[in-house]
């Protein structure tokens, strides 16, 4: 086990690029984010050595506090941000059961196919009606919002499934 620090310069860059991908709307990024700066708290062990709140790391958390520090909104929107970022609350698109996400999958699959089906008729593509169209099929026996739905969470969970119709 490593006992030596992390270098400063390495953990400010890291922090940086996180930060960057955050900022722009990339969730991956922003859980990284997330996580690094909880390793630096807690100063936890990695590879490289021990991770520890740098200045920096020091600056971003107080920055972060600042924003939700005046985070506008209702009360249940400001309460599950704060809740998902601290993981108190199930992240979103976690499914408890392998057969329920294969499942999930197929019925996005199946839209996202609809999707392709309409870009290729020289169509802009639309979740909504491709939906519906699956609904139609009963494929699912599901009602066309419950498809889009199922849809919506499988493209925010699997990156770069938004752009699966665009090929």
């Amino acid at each position: 086990m490593t006992t030596t620090r992390m270098s400063e310069g390495a953990l400010n860059a890291s922090l940086d690029a996180f930060l960057h991908g955050a900022r722009k709307g990339d969730a991956l990024q922003a859980r990284r984010l997330h996580e690094m700066l909880d390793s630096m708290l807690t100063e936890r062990e990695g590879a490289d050595g021990r991770y520890w709140l740098t200045d920096h790391g020091k600056m971003v958390l107080a920055d972060m506090h600042r924003q939700l520090s005046r985070c506008e909104g209702s009360i249940e929107h400001i309460r599950d941000t704060v809740l998902e970022a601290v993981k108190y609350k199930p992240e979103t698109g976690h499914w408890h059961d392998t057969c329920d996400y294969l499942h999930d999958l197929r019925i996005a699959l199946t839209v996202a196919n609809e999707l392709c089906a309409q870009r290729g008729a020289g169509k802009e593509p639309d979740v909504k009606l491709a939906a519906k169209t699956v609904a139609e099929s009963g494929e699912f026996g599901l009602h066309e919002s419950h498809i889009s739905e199922v849809y919506d969470k499988i493209a925010s969970t699997v990156i770069g499934f938004r752009e699966i119709p665009g090929c």
